[in-house]
């Protein structure tokens, strides 16, 4: 990679050659010289760059650009630098990232950021919502599941993020809906369901899956949807919050979009858990450029309140791959390996007793939250 931090010098452009990929960036001064080491502003004009990936093969061309925010929670514009030079760790797509906290409210960002207009462009087709699939388990596997979860149900209650519906209240809308598999299981326990998913071909895997209107999976981002006030019981965001361009926006909307006493269900990473502070840049759950936003228990508490919401709990979600996301990470960092990531089977099994021992004592590294619209 090269970069160019000559502040008031025109961006240059580079091509570098990645095995089969030959790749053009464009990349100006992510800071100025004359900005203090840890204090920045965003630029005027919002723009901070943009790379251009040439495919050879298939003479691909792809564009993103990336822009500077300010803070979605309290519209401070003055963060101060947690993590520099960040890298996307799971599919190695282009570009440096810092992770930034904001200097008003404490919410952490990451800034630069790809636009909305060209996020989906580190979206690959391999990137894990698009190739889903809901698991089938023999009787064994389920019992033995039942004895390591045992320890997390007793302090937590269910470690499922599926339920039924009660009182026949059971209209859903589920954010991020991916290919599907989870509006799959919540109809089968009697929900009728409904999804928000940017991507079209997984949006169509999902309608396809369910067997419905392909009209009963929105296209395109939470922020372009509408749906009458009150039309939702039940609204799902399955680590999908922190994907947002403005998720205080998109909570304000939800609000709307549910019934007087209707619930929502986050489940999201906690950059202020321990696994996050361990890991640092290589923990599994910070995922930028994808992550946009990276949530605490108070920032995403505060967030909430602020939509309307009132927040009922907030708990560890029982989810051990991270700890093992975040090894693989680490490995790959000491012995210099860039491939995309993908899930070890042996490594997430000989982590799980540490993550579950963790998990039963309340640390993890992301979080389930249940909060409601009031009545």
């Amino acid at each position: 990679m090269i970069r160019h931090d000559v502040a008031d010098a025109p961006p240059k452009a580079c091509v570098v050659e990645i095995g089969k990929v030959a790749e053009l960036y464009v990349l100006p001064s992510p800071r100025r010289s004359a900005e203090p080491l840890k204090r920045r502003r965003p630029h005027p004009d919002r723009k901070y760059g943009a790379f251009i990936s040439i495919r050879r093969k298939s003479l691909f061309w792809r564009v993103a650009d990336f822009e500077r925010s300010n803070c979605t929670l309290c519209g401070a514009p003055d963060a101060s630098i947690v993590y520099r030079n960040c890298r996307d760790r799971r599919h190695w797509l282009p570009g440096l990232f810092d992770v930034v906290r904001c200097d008003g409210c404490g919410l952490v960002r990451t800034d630069p950021r790809p636009s909305a207009a060209s996020i989906a462009e580190y979206y690959p087709p391999s990137y894990v919502s698009f190739t889903a699939e809901l698991s089938r388990t023999s009787v064994w596997y389920a019992v033995l599941r039942s004895v390591v979860r045992l320890p997390y149900v007793l302090r937590y209650g269910s470690a499922d993020p599926w339920f039924r519906p009660s009182n026949r209240r059971n209209r859903l809308l589920d954010i991020g809906s991916g290919t599907g598999v989870y509006l799959e299981a919540m109809a089968n326990l009697g929900w009728s369901v409904r999804g928000v998913e940017p991507d079209a071909v997984a949006a169509a895997r999902a309608a396809e899956r369910l067997r419905v209107d392909p009209h009963r999976i929105f296209v395109g981002r939470v922020e372009e949807a509408e749906f009458p006030p009150g039309a939702f019981d039940l609204v799902t965001m399955g680590h999908a919050l922190e994907h947002l361009h403005d998720p205080r926006r998109a909570l304000e909307k939800l609000h709307s979009w549910l019934r007087p006493g209707g619930v929502l269900r986050l489940w999201l990473p906690d950059f202020e858990s321990l696994e996050s502070r361990v890991f640092r840049q290589l923990w599994f759950g910070l995922d930028v450029p994808r992550h946009l936003y990276h949530f605490g228990r108070n920032t995403i508490r505060a967030m909430l309140e602020i939509a309307g919401f009132r927040v009922e709990r907030v708990v560890p979600q029982y989810q051990a791959n991270t700890l093992s996301g975040s090894v693989r990470h680490t490995v790959d960092a000491l012995i210099g390996r860039e491939v995309e990531f993908r899930e070890s089977m042996p490594l997430y099994y000989a982590f799980l007793p540490l993550a579950t021992m963790l998990l039963g004592v309340g640390i993890g590294g992301a979080l389930d939250v249940t909060a409601r619209r009031s009545a």
